[in-house]
């Protein structure tokens, strides 16, 4: 494995991970966190360095650990005929932040209103209204709010008014290249997978929907693919099968061809009766 590899890794760990949709109704045992803001399409190396400068200030306080992530994709509301991009689906996503060991997930729904928000408003009607956090961690170039006006200057101006804490953490990277989505997607669309696995500190993982009938193990069938996430570049892949719910699991081969996908599986027993989330370990 490659540096960017050995400098990130997840936690194999499962953790209680409560979602929250509305910051009005947030538990009391949930405010005065460390939240990190930012998409999180895809969690990479980038976005673990934030995540470990929020479980460092977490820790020492003794306070909730949360991030904010919206749904849908902002990409999505401004610009929804563009081809399917995301890395991850809003399940994908909260199983990612539950095996991270993070307290809560605040997803509010990403509409218009919510995006034509001043950032001011934002700080005070969420961050501090609602949420009531402690502490915020962002990326240094990280911007909100209508116009993307709001920056980590003014997260910090309000927070010195309002009694919350903002670390900026800087951009990290390896070879003159940051750590972004972007290049993970690039490498998927190029077939890289050993790649976008050394950019993600583990494997990709999609949500897969198994077609009625058309899985049994041992053998092959077709699933269906996301419409939203990105597919990556035709060919032969080696697979870890699971189901979310479930310790059922199967390694195989996922086929991609333009117009289909199709699984095989290696155990017996049968995995098609709910989604099916699929890791993604290479190429086969």
């Amino acid at each position: 494995m490659n540096d960017i590899g050995k400098s990130c890794h997840r936690v194999a760990a499962g953790h209680e991970l409560q979602l929250l949709t509305d910051s009005a109704v947030v538990p009391k045992r949930l405010k005065g966190s460390v939240m990190l803001l930012g998409n999180f399409d895809g969690f990479h190396c980038g976005h673990q360095a934030l995540l470990a400068a929020a479980r460092a200030e977490a820790s020492a306080c003794g306070a909730p650990l949360g991030v904010m992530s919206v749904e849908p994709h902002p990409k999505q509301l401004f610009a929804p005929h563009s081809e399917p991009f995301r890395l991850s689906s809003p399940t994908t996503k909260r199983e990612t932040f539950s095996r991270l060991g993070l307290d809560f997930l605040y997803s509010p729904r990403f509409n218009r209103a919510f995006a034509g928000q001043e950032p001011e408003q934002f700080i005070d009607d969420i961050l501090v209204g609602g949420l009531a956090v402690s502490r915020i961690v962002v990326g240094r170039g990280f911007r909100f709010g209508k116009q993307r006006r709001g920056d980590v200057d003014l997260l910090c101006r309000f927070g010195e008014q309002s009694g919350f804490a903002v670390t900026a953490v800087d951009e990290l990277g390896q070879d003159g290249a940051k750590y972004s989505s972007t290049l993970v997607r690039n490498h998927l669309a190029a077939g890289e997978i050993d790649a976008a696995n050394a950019l993600l500190g583990g494997p990709w993982s999609v949500e897969l929907g198994a077609l009625p009938g058309s899985l049994r193990l041992p053998g092959e069938g077709s699933v269906s693919w996301p419409v939203s996430v990105l597919k990556p570049a035709c060919g032969e892949y080696r697979v870890m099968a699971r189901q979310a719910e479930t310790e059922m699991s199967s390694l195989g081969t996922l086929a991609i061809s333009p117009t289909t996908t199709s699984l095989t599986l290696q155990s017996s027993g049968n995995l098609a009766s709910a989604p099916l989330i699929v890791d993604f370990l290479g190429r086969a």
